[in-house]
């Protein structure tokens, strides 16, 4: 037995001394590719030990050296990427994003946020849309093995972000074009609209993706779709308000001023507090649509329109905190349910 092991050491020692004279000799370079590799991934692995410690200059110091000796590493360019965004230092950060995608072509979050970055900071929105077309026609090794590891979902929902973020991109593109320009404007709109359409059919319960597609119908003056969607949005998040809001001034334009009432009414509830300049404003319109309306009841007061329960009145409990009348958790309920009743969803269905 220690006949074979010895054996079995010399070997080793040999194959080892050969390779050790190859990367002197023929594989010089295979040799400092490998020494460098090495030395590379130490200064990444200290990189990362900062960076989970927000220690971020010393992170950025190991990245950067490491990142010269072992260019490779396409997570470390995305943590350096990070880092210069967080520094706001964009230019920096949307190299250090290529530099990912150079090491690794399918590198989603690279492209991802090297797409969000371009639009959102630098305004080159093509360069953006070409990233986010790019990780939607991405073939990925998709593999499920139940309770072990599954990347089919992660993928899918990577889709449908790469294909709001491209909404946001087209629209943003026409937000940006000279008034003159209706047609090529329009042209964008109508692409985020398919973007966005593309994005709910992945996440239908996504409040961003329902409220900026029925954003985009509105401008666009398709009032049904995007009456259709500005109700969806509130449905999935009945608190916000903006949706409530977009929807009252719609409806106010389509001369359905009760609707509008109510959810100008809701708007201007939710604003209060942290958007109380917003309410404000949001007030002075409702004003105005409560001067138009010539239906009694469409005259009734905030107090009296905005009901804690359902459609049927009702007592809602409450309780006393610190002086102060406050609903118990079931009133809590009963009002969010009334805030997520979009009562003119009906119009826009009878159309369809």
């Amino acid at each position: 037995m220690s006949k074979i092991l010895g054996l079995i050491i010399k070997i080793f020692m040999i194959s080892l001394l050969l390779f050790i004279v190859y990367c002197l000799t023929i594989g010089r370079s295979f040799g400092v590719d490998l020494v460098n590799r090495v030395i590379g991934m130490y200064y990444v692995h200290k990189g990362d030990k900062a960076f989970r410690e927000y220690n971020m200059q010393d992170a950025v110091n190991a990245y950067e050296h490491g990142l010269k000796l072992f260019p490779a590493h396409y997570e470390a360019w995305l943590n350096l990427g990070n880092i210069y965004v967080a520094y706001e230092d964009y230019y920096a950060a949307a190299q250090a994003y290529q530099n990912a995608i150079i090491a690794k072509d399918n590198y989603t979050m690279a492209r991802m946020n090297l797409g969000i970055i371009t639009a959102e900071k630098l305004g080159d929105f093509d360069s953006a849309i070409q990233q986010y077309k790019h990780i939607i026609e991405a073939k990925h090794f998709l593999v499920s093995i139940p309770f072990v590891y599954d990347n089919k979902k992660s993928e899918t929902t990577n889709k449908a972000i790469a294909y709001y973020n491209m909404g946001r991109a087209y629209s943003q593109k026409a937000f940006y074009m000279p008034e003159e320009k209706n047609k090529e404007k329009r042209a964008m709109l109508e692409q985020a609209s398919i973007a966005y359409e593309n994005a709910v059919k992945i996440l239908a319960n996504s409040y961003d993706i329902n409220y900026n597609l029925a954003l985009t119908y509105h401008q666009l003056r398709d009032y049904r779709r995007a009456g259709q969607y500005y109700c969806k949005a509130i449905e999935c998040e009945p608190m916000h308000y903006e949706s409530h809001y977009n929807l009252g001034l719609m409806l106010k334009h389509l001369n359905q001023r009760a609707y509008s009432i109510d959810e100008l009414e809701k708007a201007a509830v939710l604003a209060t507090g942290k958007y109380s300049a917003h309410a404000k404003y949001i007030f002075d319109v409702l004003s105005s649509v409560s001067a138009e309306n010539i239906q009694k009841d469409s005259e009734t007061s905030i107090q009296d329109k905005i009901k804690l329960g359902k459609d049927k009145e009702e007592e809602q409990p409450v309780i006393l905190i610190n002086g102060k009348i406050t609903p118990t958790d079931e009133a809590d309920i009963a009002i969010t349910e009334n805030f997520r009743k979009c009562r003119s969803k009906n119009i826009f269905e009878s159309n369809s």
